[in-house]
């Protein structure tokens, strides 16, 4: 269990990091690509494989699709630190971690892989799902000094759905068919790679000089975001890889414990309907496994 509570430490520890951006006046964009470059050294740290990278085949399929994941990781992660700056916190956690909707369909409709028959509650977890987001992302005041208009602030929250969805979409496709005791340690790495290769191109037309504070901030989320990826694979094992009971605990404990946090640490205010969109994510990712849910704590 010990597993299972670092992995959400490491998820709100990274939430955090991207909220604190504006109030260093950190550039998201330098901070992110530096983060992927921590994530990669990190990960051939902890697998003792430093020259892993090299031995990659540029044409296998898989290395393809590690590549265009790197381009959603980096779009992806752009999207999340502006959600929890402009947002908030719970927003952008409310959001990220809807978004198993995405995965839980694939594999029902297109993978075929189908663990149970899906009822009016599951169907109904999705709605929820999609409706929490609206209801945790309304903000009330003057929202001058942000210079967006309410519309862009409402298309951010939804950004980070579906594209945390393809994510989780692809991963998913990727170790079904892709990934295999050859590449099974690599394949994460080159993950992050990618996104930092991708995210140095980026950089390039941005043309800006990289500064120290980003460095240093690239540095503090890309710590959090590394053991986030790899403390899910360890929690996964408490629960014995069953995911439809272990996603929604474990994203549930995410979504409540940033949301506390920012309230303490960034004075995060929640309206009365930003706190109903919180309890209707809780009760959307129950309603979308609450048959293995019962199964696994009546058995």
């Amino acid at each position: 269990m010990i597993y299972v509570i670092l992995g959400i430490v490491a998820n709100v520890l990274l939430f955090l990091a991207v909220r604190s951006f504006s109030i260093f006046k950190i550039d998201s964009l330098q901070a992110i690509v530096v983060n992927y470059y921590v994530c990669v050294v990190t990960g051939l740290i902890f697998i003792g494989k430093p020259t892993i990278l090299l031995d990659v085949d540029f044409g296998a399929s898989w290395s393809w699709f590690a590549l265009f994941i790197g381009l959603l990781l980096v779009a992806g992660f752009y999207v999340t630190a502006l959600t929890a700056q402009l947002l908030g916190v719970t927003v952008a956690s409310v959001a990220s971690k809807m978004s198993m909707v995405f995965p839980i369909l694939f594999s029902l409709f297109f993978m075929k892989i189908e663990s149970k028959s899906f009822s009016f509650l599951n169907y109904s977890g999705m709605a929820l799902a999609v409706f929490s987001i609206y209801l945790s992302s309304i903000r009330k005041g003057d929202k001058s000094d942000l210079k967006v208009s309410r519309k862009y602030l409402l298309l951010l929250p939804f950004a980070v759905f579906i594209i945390g969805g393809l994510i989780d979409t692809l991963i998913n496709y990727s170790n079904q068919y892709l990934v295999t005791t050859e590449n099974e340690d690599v394949f994460p790495i080159s993950l992050f790679a990618s996104a930092a290769f991708i995210g140095t191109i980026a950089l390039f037309f941005q043309r800006k000089k990289l500064e120290w504070k980003n460095i240093i901030g690239g540095i503090y989320l890309g710590i959090p975001t590394y053991f986030a990826v790899y403390l899910v694979f360890k929690a996964l094992t408490v629960f014995q890889n069953n995911g439809a009971v272990f996603f929604p605990i474990y994203n549930v404990g995410i979504i409540l414990l940033s949301s506390f946090a920012a309230m303490i640490l960034f004075k995060e205010r929640l309206s009365k309907i930003n706190f109903l969109g919180l309890g209707l994510s809780v009760i959307a990712l129950f309603f979308l496994s609450y048959q293995e849910i019962i199964h696994y704590f009546t058995k």
